[in-house]
């Protein structure tokens, strides 16, 4: 774990009201130890938390409820943690939050010791990092509910999270008086009523793969909507937010599943107040590997059937939405020179078409994909099978889409299809991948996870700044991870 994840362990810890289990907070055993000579470092001494010895720590995992676990502590031990925790929630809590770069001289300050004596008091509380983040490791592993806001905003760090209770506020720190003015506003209770927000950043959220209309993936619906709840009101902007579909809407094309599609887009689009774009993949369309498209119209598919080309005027962009289900049977997808030659002219009658940035989404992939490290690799993904199998679900012709997305200079292309989030730069673009929305394809041990990705958008610079790829464990066996990618 690294300092970030002992950090947040300590904030579930002492702030989350839930029932959160030892198993839910820590790396292992090992996880324990590393945060309590966190909390040692910082003067906080909790006998309870130190006497935990291996044997408790893995009778705590297999609690099923608080009780299980507070009945081990002696009655002594359990009112210090009461007394602590009451203590520390009804103060202020500031989390000094460093960028990336030490040439800022503010960050020497914000990674020392001396600040945390010299803003601490009784009203305050204060936790910092003694180091800067790693532009090369930006993984969280169960962060703390406030944590997560801060996060949507690490592109302002240096800066303070500071809450209490259910409310919370980050704003950025680049001078000391910019710390004075904080303070000012603690000390009169008015640290609140601060709302910081960008006039040049807008959110993108990716999903993909959603196979709804079965079963098993319905119920993944349920826990994707729980997810969007938490996550949707943290992306603060004044522009309108934007769903970016990248295919497999349904587990199979008929009408029931394409109610399902519907009743869900129109979810995404009153729900969060949206914006709502998706293109085909190959299972709605396919019907047991035989794609529908060569027999027959399909009402179903035309109904899901829409615009090539969309543009966000605000954002200035020119979202291109490719068809690569068109032609290929099981899994295999291909785009065709025919389209591409038909979305050709639809771009060269926009007008300034300079002025804008493009982005390519299709569900197939242009490039290999690999699993993030904490994902197990299945079997067969080892062996020369697993490339066989793979080919099965190939872009045929990939290499003459990229030289055409590398013509149009497109520097951002949108995919799924491998149920696997993925993120790269290759052939001058970034491809971002999604995985899948409502939890299938990435495992590990017995949690199962849906995962989507987050962009961030910045308009002076017509640019993505950010790309968060969001895991939430279906099965609530392990913690929300969040990996930034910077662009």
């Amino acid at each position: 774990m690294n300092e970030y994840d002992l950090i947040n362990a300590y904030l579930n810890l002492i702030f989350d009201s839930s029932p959160t289990y030892f198993n839910r907070l820590l790396d292992g055993y090992r996880g324990l130890c590393q945060l309590r000579k966190w909390m040692q470092e910082r003067n906080i001494i909790l006998d309870a938390i130190e006497e935990i010895n291996f044997d408790m720590f893995i009778d705590f995992t297999k609690a099923r409820s608080i009780d299980q676990i507070t009945e081990r502590f002696t009655p002594e031990q359990y009112q210090q943690i009461k007394d602590y925790v009451l203590q520390q929630r009804d103060k202020y809590q500031i989390v000094v939050l460093a960028s990336f770069d030490y040439s800022e001289p503010i960050n020497t300050y914000l990674t020392s010791l001396q600040i945390v004596d010299d803003l601490s008091s009784e009203r305050v509380s204060v936790i910092n990092c003694h180091r800067l983040l790693n532009k090369d490791d930006l993984s969280f592993y169960g962060p703390f509910k406030h944590f997560v806001t801060a996060l949507y905003q690490i592109d302002r760090w240096p800066g303070f999270l500071i809450f209490k209770g259910d409310q919370c506020v980050f704003t950025p720190v680049y001078t000391t008086k910019d710390i004075e003015e904080i303070m000012f506003k603690i000390e009169h209770d008015t640290i609140f009523s601060i709302r910081y927000l960008s006039p040049y950043d807008s959110f993108f959220v990716q999903l993909s793969d959603l196979h709804l209309g079965s079963k098993k993936k319905n119920l993944g619906r349920i826990a994707l909507e729980k997810s969007l709840d938490e996550t949707i009101p943290m992306l603060k902007s004044y522009y309108q937010l934007k769903f970016l579909i990248t295919g497999d809407l349904m587990n199979s094309p008929n009408r029931k599943n394409m109610y399902e599609v519907d009743d869900f887009m129109k979810m995404l689009k009153n729900k969060y107040k949206s914006d709502v774009s998706f293109i085909l993949g190959n299972h709605d369309v396919i019907v047991h590997g035989l794609n529908i498209f060569k027999r027959q119209k399909s009402k179903v598919i035309a109904f899901l059937l829409s615009e090539k080309i969309k543009v966000f005027e605000d954002e200035k962009i020119i979202l291109i939405k490719i068809d690569s289900t068109g032609e290929g049977n099981l899994a295999r997808g291909k785009v065709g020179q025919k389209q591409l030659d038909a979305i050709d002219e639809e771009l060269a009658a926009i007008e300034d078409i300079n002025k804008y940035t493009l982005i390519a989404m299709l569900h197939h992939h242009l490039f290999p994909i690999t699993r993030d490290d904490f994902l197990k690799q299945r079997w067969r993904e080892k062996l020369f099978v697993g490339k066989i199998i793979d080919s099965t679900k190939a872009l045929v012709d990939s290499r003459e889409l990229v030289k055409w997305l590398r013509k149009h200079n497109i520097q951002y292309v949108l995919h799924g299809h491998k149920h696997l989030p993925f993120f790269t730069f290759q052939e001058g673009m970034y491809v971002i991948a999604a995985g899948s929305a409502c939890g299938s394809g990435a495992k590990e041990f017995k949690s199962r996870y849906l995962s989507y990705n987050i962009l961030k958008y910045d308009h002076r610079y017509k640019r993505f700044k950010y790309c968060f790829i969001i895991y939430d464990d279906i099965t609530l066996q392990d913690r929300q991870r969040i990996i930034i990618n910077l662009f």
